[in-house]
């Protein structure tokens, strides 16, 4: 494989599900969202079906955002075109007849417990059966917490940063890491598409983000295995386990981390989460201190990822030096970049059209 890896500057991956929006985001009122560097409105249909279109009407570009629905359709606030849910233009009140070329892009949406998937490549490839499966967001064994921000900087950095859990110990002390975790044995495996990278911390002390599994200053190994599983998709799952546990109560301790990575463009990047446990299932404090406890690290996150990118910007210099601990990142990196180098002919186009696409 080419030691070249994907950057700031890598073309978007456009053939990918991707999550557009929380489920509850989307309603009767239209939601203009910027992704993959085209500016979409999404709203749904009376029956709550859920329809995404370029929101830009292609007789004067005016945002149909900016518009109204009818019915099912969308009613351009400029000069009254109307489009429906597949784009294509249903009345032109200035003339006696739409004219059968005004139409805009339609984009497939499959909803999926509380996430909205888009596919904003080539609508022939885009298969609802490849819609990444996250059961533990719809399983009662489990109840998560969630959240979402857009950090000012390029999704391969975010997508490196998960898979870099060495940071833990410095950029998120006692929250997500312990004096130990930095130093601790890992293992990276990694196929054409893949990259998994399984950590174990022997013993340690419990860090916050877990305090609601009541262990208190007990002593616990902890096992993570992060996966990068496509460009919108990071999956962590962590293993608590009580060294000296009380007896009858439980040993182990199950967490699901799962970050959903959507580009706004090339500087910016949509980032949803979950946190999914299966402890304190009825607990609705410890699911709001979960929720607390994640965004704080997640912000850390921003900031350190928006520093870095603002720096390269300033100084026009993207490059860097790897240590053999980046070795996930690094395979992670050279996966985009391929990836990118292989559908470069299904990137969005200038004018907004896209190969198969209307």
């Amino acid at each position: 494989m080419s030691t070249a890896m994907a950057d700031a500057t890598t073309p978007l991956i456009a053939n990918c599900w991707y999550v557009a929006a929380w489920s509850h985001e989307v309603s009767r009122e239209m939601l203009s969202r910027s992704l993959l560097g085209r500016q979409l409105v999404l709203y749904r249909r009376i029956d709550g079906t859920a329809v995404a279109l370029a929101d830009r009407c292609p007789h004067r570009a005016m945002p149909l955002s900016m518009g109204c629905l009818e019915g099912d359709e969308v009613r351009c606030g400029y000069h009254g075109l109307r489009f429906d849910a597949e784009g294509l233009c249903t009345d032109a009140p200035p003339v006696p007849k739409p004219p059968r070329a005004m139409r805009v892009a339609s984009f497939p949406l499959v909803e999926k417990g509380p996430l909205l998937w888009i596919w904003p490549g080539d609508p022939a490839l885009a298969d609802p059966a490849a819609v990444p499966e996250c059961g533990w967001l719809e399983d009662a064994a489990f109840t998560y917490a969630s959240g979402s921000m857009t950090i000012a900087a390029n999704y391969v950095a975010l997508q490196e940063n998960l898979l870099d859990l060495t940071h833990f110990t410095f950029l998120h002390p006692g929250n997500l890491g312990t004096p130990e975790y930095a130093s601790a044995p890992y293992r990276v495996t990694s196929d054409s598409r893949t990259v998994t990278v399984v950590r174990t911390v022997p013993e340690c002390g419990l860090p916050a983000m877990y305090e609601a599994t009541g262990l208190g200053s007990k002593r616990i190994s902890r096992c993570t295995t992060s996966q990068f599983l496509s460009p919108a998709l990071h999956a962590a799952h962590v293993l608590l386990t009580d060294l000296a546990p009380d007896p009858g109560e439980r040993a182990t301790y199950t967490v699901h981390i799962t970050h959903f990575v959507t580009p706004c463009d090339q500087d910016n990047t949509h980032y949803f989460f979950t946190a999914a446990r299966d402890y304190a299932l009825g607990d609705e404090k410890a699911t709001e201190t979960m929720r607390r406890n994640t965004l704080k690290a997640f912000v850390e996150d921003k900031v350190a990822l928006e520093a870095i990118a603002d720096l390269q910007k300033r100084e026009g210099d993207l490059s860097e030096m790897s240590m053999q601990s980046d070795q996930a990142g690094v395979t992670m990196r050279r996966i985009l970049l391929a990836m990118a180098d292989a559908e470069a002919v299904a990137r969005f186009t200038p004018d907004g059209d896209r190969p198969g696409g209307a």
